[in-house]
């Protein structure tokens, strides 16, 4: 019996140790990979990546599974009707395999004894655990907003307009505006269920300021003005004036809004038609585009004042113009040199304008609060004169000797100030001052003789 329990033992340590002796040949011989490739019977999802770097992996998962997102895509539509179709490449949708590849290479790297005796045997090993689904949210809210911006519709107020001879009021309409922030939260679960589908938009109902209710009153004539223009629409500078009066003809100034007289009529912005004309420049006659709309902006800035409108922004010329006096000019040039008006009244005003006979009327319609027996007019008082420089002498071979010719008139410069006179009932009650305006001095030229 003792001899059997012997030998029992001696077989017990012998298979101990020749499992030891296997499992240590198995370590030795079956080491944790020395690079980055997965483990050569390595698979993910049923796609083989043994033998591939992740980045290789990458790509051959993205091979197999992103053509399943190509065809989702997600239909928009408002009250029913389709206005808009995205796809799920709109939003980057990609399987973001990242963590899933790391981990099959990271078997072929575990130091696990029962993974290094797979590996020893060859097994396969399949990872089925789910890739990482991204969207970009930003692309989102871009592709949203852009939807929405072709179905934003502005609301319209109800307005006076010059139709036909007389002053009409034109009805209000409703605008729409749709709920971007619904739509992207819609939308955003669609694309984290993997899962096309119908994104119904909301629009909200944007009211008008102002209806046809508001302008329940009588319209009337606030101030009106009108210059003189010299020749006929066969001349550039005639053009102009008449493309000016027509931008700003029935344009409507609301309660609080400024009106700016030299955006509206862009006579700076390429492409809007005007042609070259006389302008001043530093006092002095040139061409240039837009020659004319300056008289547009003296015509409305004077019929402003006898609207008495709150004037924001306005330039003198350099020089006396021939339409208008010292004081009662404005002038527009580029975008920094503007007539800016802003309606401080309770009701809207209608600009009208119309050429013909030689004159260019413009006219301000609205409702008439002024109490009746007031009056005002204006005037320009000289302030101050500014002496030109002495004549600038050029010399001149073709005249005789010592004979002088003034090429260029000297012109002195002047400071104005104007103000409104104001008047009840034939009695005076206010004088107010308007605006200072500071006309240059022009340095003459005279030719000299030898």
């Amino acid at each position: 019996m003792k001899i059997d329990m012997n030998r029992k033992a001696v077989v017990i340590w012998a298979v101990f140790l020749l499992t030891a002796a296997l499992l240590a040949l198995i370590v030795i011989i079956n080491p944790p990979a020395d690079t980055d490739k997965i483990y050569i019977h390595m698979s993910i999802h049923g796609v083989p990546v043994g033998g591939l770097t992740p980045d290789e992996a990458n790509e051959a998962l993205h091979e197999r599974f992103h053509p399943e997102l190509v065809p989702l895509r997600i239909h928009y539509t408002l009250e029913g009707d389709a206005v808009a179709e995205r796809g799920f490449e709109d939003f980057s949708a990609r399987f973001d395999f990242t963590e899933v590849v790391e981990a099959a290479r990271h078997y072929g790297h575990s130091r696990n004894l029962f993974r290094r005796i797979a590996r020893w045997l060859g097994r396969p090993y399949e990872i089925t655990s789910p890739p990482v689904f991204r969207f970009d949210t930003g692309k989102i809210e871009t592709e949203i907003n852009k939807i929405a911006e072709n179905l934003h519709r502005s609301p319209v107020n109800a307005r006076p307009s010059m139709e036909n001879g007389r002053v009409i009021i034109l009805p209000e309409s409703a605008g729409q505006a749709i709920d971007i922030p619904l739509a992207v939260e819609e939308t955003t679960f669609l694309l984290s269920q993997l899962m096309g589908g119908t994104v119904e938009l909301t629009a909200r109902v944007l009211p008008p300021r102002y209806t046809k209710n508001d302008l329940n009153f009588t319209v009337s004539v606030l101030g009106s003005y009108q210059t003189p223009y010299a020749g006929g629409f066969d001349e550039a500078r005639v053009r102009n004036i008449q493309r000016a009066a027509r931008r700003i003809h029935n344009k409507v100034v609301f309660p609080g809004e400024i009106f700016s007289a030299g955006t509206v009529i862009g006579a700076y912005l390429p492409g809007n038609g005007y042609e070259a004309a006389t302008v001043l420049v530093n006092g002095e006659p040139a061409e240039d585009i837009g020659g004319g709309v300056c008289q547009v902006a003296t015509t409305l800035y004077n019929a402003v004042l006898r609207a008495e409108l709150s004037v924001v922004q306005r330039h003198n010329h350099s020089a006396r113009v021939s339409y208008a006096d010292f004081g009662f000019d404005a002038t527009l040039s580029g975008d920094w040199y503007d007539l800016k008006i802003r309606n401080d009244f309770t009701h809207p005003i209608l600009i009208t304008t119309e050429m013909g006979g030689g004159r260019l009327f413009v006219a301000l319609h609205g409702f008439e609060t002024r109490p009746a027996g007031r009056t005002i007019y204006f005037t320009g008082e000289r302030t101050n004169v500014i002496e030109p420089e002495p004549y600038k002498e050029v010399h001149d071979a073709s005249l005789e000797p010592g004979e002088r010719v003034i090429m260029l008139e000297a012109v002195a410069g002047y400071t104005y100030e104007v103000f409104k006179h104001v008047y009840m009932n034939g009695n005076a009650v206010d004088r107010v001052k308007i605006n200072t305006s500071t006309y240059r001095p022009l340095q003459g030229v005279m030719h000299i003789g030898p």
